[in-house]
């Protein structure tokens, strides 16, 4: 009887054993449905489950794993790929995700080691070659990628990887034909995957087939609701169609689930801005830059809009103009004067009234030796401020402590005497940018530094990329130059490129180009490239007035003229620009004399002149132009090169993140 009784129980635990072990399986199997359908959290919840009935399950850990990879919690799903790698050091499917995770984290000299390592116990292990292939592509090798995807293929047709990446990889080579075969293949074995339709959706998109491109869009979104970049793409969509509250709604009812996606409250912000809707606009904006502080294209979008669409008095003005008083300020401390200055400048810019704004600028002045521009702004600021006698009395012992200035002893103002201009017509082709529009903000933030320096006038401006269109409207609007900016821009690196021509002939005289990655990339890619420009475009001015054999010219210290300096004297109006380069002929019967400067200030110069010819023909307006000495001239002709970031770094493309992203 104790013997039978003893079989009973030992059957009974077994039973319960067994059925602890069913459930634990069922409950992975649902795991894995909503896995694949792209519900990471429920998956996790049942992969958890299923763990607490047996935590010596391999199955469900790898499962968590994968989940907390796909979401990009990728320290949690190192985890559990640790756990699964002592439940079974050998199992390949743990090795292929702990290679991926390397992967996405870019250390790809350990996930290839390791992709290596698999293909080794497994020879046509397809996961490990794709991973291979991710790191071709990260690494520039675009066609042995496409081989190994193909190889895939032709072993494994219904490759659901392998298809989508082919759509891709084809896109980039600009082969739709071969696109759009692979693209029929996976929406023939996958019509029911959102990822699938979704990659269907970008390349109609990007082949400007919007119809389809928003048909395969909505389908992907009745298959996964809370699908993020089918709801970005949806935005884009709407937003090229100007159907801005069509935006504005597919934007809200995911913004919930997605509070730190700064490309969501960019392109909402963005939406409500061409709604004319500016108090939302600005929220959205200010949103995106507070979750993503270096999130600078959201601010500079904010600043114009402000600017635009706002009463110069308004608080908000004020609010985001400190912002540019503080950054000065943390500048000036770590001595970067010319940052400091461009802060205090757009502060000023925002909130033209901003009376720290002004005296922080003109304490910059100071600090380099503009002691008249820094008397100037005080004289402005004594204007507004009429009791501050502190300001009066800076004034007072700064005028006792200099000398007769240029300006006083030829009777002129120098800051609103008129300068020689380099006339530019500048232009934006159709670029590629993460944030959509991003080339309408840039092009008004590129314009505005470019304005910033008193030598160039922009006549005309405007988003053409056609070399005869913009060769045209360059002629027609009197410019010396014409620009064709190209804008590139990823999550982590933006590039700009300007191909630079001469108006009068079309004739192309340098491209250039800036690449930044990191905080700030978009004003620091912007600054440099302009700064590039404008170092390349002649400096010229015209004698002011004259009194015997001294003359006073409209060129000073921020063109590059001191003491010492040399310059030639062209008749007014006989200068061309030469065909090859940036810098500026004349015949020589119009070459006048020469001015030797002894001495400079900010903005004009004072010298002595020499006559070249027989009778002295030198007269206010005539041109003056820098004499370039030839080892100067050498070194300027060595240097045109295009322009480099401080991080020569390869960084792999968005096609590297496409395709490592495909479920």
């Amino acid at each position: 009887m104790k013997r039978f009784l003893i079989v009973i129980l030992l059957f009974i635990a077994s039973m319960q054993i067994h059925a602890q072990s069913r459930g634990a399986v069922e409950l992975y199997s649902d795991g894995n449905y909503q896995e694949s359908a792209g519900n990471y959290y429920k998956a996790i919840e049942l992969y958890k489950t299923s763990l607490s009935r047996n935590n010596n399950y391999i199955e469900p850990v790898i499962g968590l794993a994968r989940a907390y990879y796909f979401l990009n919690e990728y320290e949690e799903a190192l985890l559990y790929i640790e756990k699964a790698e002592r439940l079974d050091k050998n199992n390949t499917e743990v090795m292929n995700l702990k290679a991926r995770l390397f992967l996405s984290t870019g250390d790809f000299n350990n996930a290839e080691i390791l992709f290596n390592k698999i293909l080794e116990i497994e020879e046509n292990n397809i996961d490990a070659g794709f991973g291979l292939a991710e790191i071709d592509i990260a690494s520039g090798r675009i066609t042995r990628a496409a081989e190994r995807f193909e190889e895939a293929i032709a072993v494994s047709p219904e490759s659901r990887k392998a298809l989508l990446s082919m759509v891709l990889i084809s896109d980039r080579n600009g082969d739709t034909e071969k696109a759009e075969y692979y693209l029929t293949q996976a929406l023939q074995y996958y019509s029911g995957n959102p990822y699938v339709r979704y990659t269907a959706a970008e390349h109609y998109y990007n082949e400007g087939n919007l119809d389809e491109a928003l048909f395969h869009l909505k389908t992907a979104l009745f298959l996964k609701k809370d699908f993020t970049e089918a709801s970005l793409l949806l935005s884009r969509l709407y937003m090229d169609q100007q159907k801005y509250n069509e935006v504005i709604s597919v934007i809200n009812n995911i913004i919930s689930e997605n509070d730190n996606e700064v490309l969501l409250w960019y392109m909402l912000g963005r939406a409500y801005e061409n709604s004319g809707d500016t108090s939302k606009s600005i929220l959205c904006y200010s949103r995106a830059f507070n979750i993503k502080p270096d999130e600078d294209l959201s601010r500079i979008a904010l600043e114009n809009e402000i600017i635009r669409n706002t009463q110069i008095d308004d608080n908000v003005r004020v609010k985001y103009s400190n912002y540019h008083v503080e950054l000065g300020r943390k500048y000036e401390e770590r001595n970067m004067i010319d940052k400091a200055e461009y802060e205090y400048r757009r502060a000023l810019l925002i909130y033209p009234d901003s009376y720290e704004a002004r005296l922080l600028s003109a304490g910059i002045y100071k600090r380099i030796g503009y002691d008249e521009r820094y008397i100037s702004i005080l004289t402005e600021l004594s204007a507004i401020r009429t009791d501050d006698i502190d300001l009066k009395d800076e004034i007072e012992i700064q005028k006792s402590l200099m000398d007769e200035t240029l300006s006083e002893k030829w009777n002129i103002n120098q800051f609103t005497e008129p300068k020689m201009k380099n006339k530019i017509a500048v232009f934006y082709a159709e670029d590629s940018m993460n944030h959509i529009q991003g080339e309408q903000i840039l092009s008004e933030y590129i314009n505005y530094l470019l304005t910033g320096y008193e030598n160039i006038e922009i006549t005309v401006t405007g988003f053409n990329g056609d070399y005869a269109e913009c060769f045209r409207l360059s002629r027609e609007n009197n410019a010396d130059y014409f620009i064709i900016f190209d804008i590139y821009e990823t999550e982590r690196v933006v590039s700009l490129q300007s191909r630079v021509y001469l108006a009068d002939t079309g004739g192309e005289l340098e491209r250039l180009e800036a690449v930044r990655t990191g905080n700030q990339m978009l004003h620091e890619a912007s600054s440099a490239i302009v700064e590039e420009i404008h170092s390349r475009l002649p400096v010229y001015g015209s004698i002011i007035n004259r009194k015997f054999d001294q003359v006073v010219i409209n060129l000073g210290h921020r063109d590059g003229i001191s003491s010492g300096a040399e310059l030639m004297i062209i008749k007014k109006g006989m200068i061309q620009r030469n065909k090859s380069d940036f810098s500026l002929s004349f015949a020589s019967e119009d070459l006048l004399g020469s001015i030797k400067i002894s001495s400079s200030d900010e903005l004009v110069s004072e010298g002595e002149v020499s006559v070249s010819q027989f009778f002295d023909m030198i007269n206010p307006g005539d041109y003056v132009i820098p004499v370039i000495p030839a080892s100067e001239d050498e070194n300027t002709s060595e240097q045109q090169l295009p322009v480099t970031s401080d991080a020569q770094l390869f960084i792999p493309d968005d096609l590297f993140s496409s395709i490592n992203n495909i479920r």
